[in-house]
């Protein structure tokens, strides 16, 4: 056994080595602070860290949708212009009637010479007495139209409708009665047809 003295011997180093190595500390601390010690850092170990990476295996692309097709109708429809009973006298003071609808309109003893009433619906019309000279009724309908004692000198009915239209009376000097049906014309005389300048019945290709 060792003696007590050789126990407190080895107590008294160990504590001075202890508190030698404490004040070594302390002073390298105050060295490093002041920046004239670099204090070594133990060697770091280098620990390998596996990582791993999970690669999304590439998606499908998701198939396209097929372009929407709008299709668009270019077709345009013209109308004709159409004036109304109410608006007759416009028509008669530009002179330009086309495609007018004057069903019925009361034209008596007017002066109507110059009007182009192509492809206008005159039915039941009544151009009593009326100035129609130079008038153009190019494929109108003039259905139970009343010319009686009317004026229609170069007048052009061209390919018009003159079924159960009346011409008792009606001057027909140099009128154009070109590819129309006359069987169902009233009171169409000889002597009036004979002043027509240019006459063929409907059916006929030419018409001169």
């Amino acid at each position: 056994m060792k003696s007590l003295r050789t126990v407190f011997v080895q107590r008294v180093l160990t504590q001075r080595v202890f508190v030698h190595r404490v004040l070594v500390v302390i002073g390298l601390v105050v060295l490093a602070a002041c920046g004239d010690v670099k204090v070594m850092s133990e060697p770091s170990v280098d620990v390998a860290v596996t990582t791993t990476v999970e690669i999304a295996a590439p998606s499908e692309p998701a198939p396209a949708e097929p372009a929407s097709t709008t299709t668009m109708d270019t077709t345009t429809t013209t109308v004709p212009v159409t004036t109304t009973t109410v608006l007759d006298v416009v028509c008669i003071k530009t002179t330009t009637c086309q495609y007018a609808n004057l069903v019925g309109v009361d034209f008596s003893r007017l002066k109507l010479d110059f009007i182009n009433f192509s492809v206008a619906n005159l039915g039941g019309a009544s151009f009593v007495g009326a100035n129609l000279n130079n008038s153009i009724f190019i494929r109108a309908d003039l259905s139970a139209v009343n010319f009686e004692g009317a004026s229609l000198k170069n007048a052009d009915m061209t390919a018009s409708v003159l079924t159960a239209a009346s011409f008792k009376d009606a001057n027909l000097e140099g009128a154009v009665l070109c590819d129309v049906d006359l069987t169902a014309v009233l009171e169409l005389t000889k002597a009036q047809l004979d002043q027509v300048k240019k006459f063929k019945t409907k059916g006929k290709v030419y018409c001169p």
